[in-house]
């Protein structure tokens, strides 16, 4: 056998072995399958979304609500649909706040009162309670910086048999409804010196103010933020007659 042919020989194995070489490198690379991502279509509705915070006693206007895509299963019962078969928007802008409404929260009727149904004053009254009035100056009302949905305690000043001056409290950590005719407090509001003030209390509890404006001059003490949720449990008798309640209880 001459060179020529071993050279052919030589050549054609190393072009085999390179062949079957490479066919391995292919089937042993796993083969690369394109992942197809399936997105799920999520059925939505529209509800009524507030624009703007709305605080207590605030009348809905159209800017301040708006329509909004919501995810359907996320819909509760009591949220402002646009499919509910009526003019759902027209019917929220009749309406007051009742219970403050921030930024981006679903409207709710649950939050909302018609006018035509009773005043806001008697929708804000927790149940089982009484709004009653009482007169009030720069000097008995803390100076005028008492405003609504503050806590105060009521002191009543009288003279003894002796004919000096006597103070005591006599109902303590009492929500203040109004003040005047405002019954909400709105950023930026200056202080106005009110002359009477609108408290909220119990049946028992609205007895003993009477009685103490009957028989002295009646103060209201302005609570700290800090401890207006403190239960105060010590009873304070009013003429040995009505026991003084807090929060309601004897």
């Amino acid at each position: 056998m001459n060179l020529s042919k071993i050279l052919i020989i030589i050549v054609a194995l190393g072009v085999a072995i390179g062949a079957m070489m490479f066919s391995k490198s292919l089937i042993s690379q796993p083969q690369q399958v394109a992942d197809v991502q399936v997105v799920e279509e999520i059925e939505k509705t529209m509800i009524l979304l507030a624009k703007t915070m709305m605080p207590m006693g605030h009348k809905v206007s159209r800017g301040d609500v708006i329509w909004q895509d919501w995810p359907k299963d996320m819909v509760h019962e009591n949220m402002i649909t646009q499919d509910n078969g009526e003019d759902m928007m027209q019917k929220a802008l009749a309406s007051i706040v009742k219970i403050q409404i921030d930024e981006g929260d679903p409207i709710r009727f649950s939050k909302l009162i018609d006018p035509k149904n009773g005043g806001l004053l008697s929708a804000i009254l927790a149940p089982g309670m009484r709004a009653i009035s009482t007169p009030i100056s720069p000097e008995t009302g803390a100076g005028g910086f008492i405003l609504p949905n503050d806590k105060v305690d009521i002191l009543l000043t009288k003279q003894d048999k002796n004919d000096q001056n006597k103070t005591k409290t006599i109902l303590v950590n009492i929500k203040v409804l109004a003040i005047d005719q405002t019954i909400r407090e709105e950023d930026g509001q200056q202080v106005v010196v009110g002359r009477t003030a609108t408290l909220e209390l119990s049946s028992a509890q609205s007895e003993i103010l009477a009685l103490a404006n009957n028989e002295g001059s009646v103060t209201l003490s302005l609570r700290s933020l800090a401890d207006r949720n403190l239960n105060e449990n010590t009873p304070t008798q009013l003429k040995k007659k009505l026991t003084i309640l807090r929060h309601g209880k004897s």
